[in-house]
């Protein structure tokens, strides 16, 4: 019974919660009628090949339009899909990360998906789904990685990110 009134006091007293006001509603759903997998997906990176790092650069806020994907009303979407990590030869914690924000804000939210390697020549692939808020179309992602000579593969660790959109709302 202690754990719990803890629990219950951390909970109450912690620096941020969240309240109704900080959800997003709607009335209509749609879902992909097939395999949601894109040959396009809103979210694609690729250290090794570099794609989609300069449209989203490591460390760093940047945009992602899925307005010609979605009705023009739409509050939020769901993206589904996998964060990779492929392990170089060097000796390394690798550690993945990503967070969303809707278009517009400004506060630095924490990652809400992580994947993590350590041993050499392997790799992670963690699969990831989120809801985003968006607005007119469009949301932020800012993904970090721990090491150094991203996508320098074989000998360091490369990273992707392959998010595909699969249902809104609206």
């Amino acid at each position: 019974m202690k754990f719990k009134m803890l629990s219950l006091s951390m909970l109450l007293t912690a620096p941020t919660f969240l309240l109704a006001s900080d959800f997003v509603e709607g009335t209509v759903m749609g879902v992909v009628k097939h395999s949601p997998t894109q040959s396009n997906p809103p979210v694609f990176i690729n250290t090794y090949t570099g794609a989609g790092t300069v449209k989203h650069p490591e460390g760093q806020w940047s945009q992602v339009d899925v307005s010609d994907i979605v009705p023009a009303d739409t509050t939020a979407i769901y993206l589904s899909g996998n964060l990779l990590i492929t392990h170089g030869t060097q000796p390394q914690t690798c550690n993945l990360t990503i967070a969303y924000r809707n278009a517009g804000e400004t506060h630095n939210y924490g990652y809400i998906g992580q994947t993590i390697e350590a041993a050499l020549g392997s790799g992670q692939r963690s699969a990831h789904s989120t809801w985003v808020p968006i607005t007119n179309g469009k949301f932020e992602i800012k993904w970090e990685a721990n090491t150094a000579h991203l996508g320098t593969w074989p000998n360091h660790c490369s990273y992707g990110i392959n998010l595909s959109l699969v249902s809104y709302l609206r």
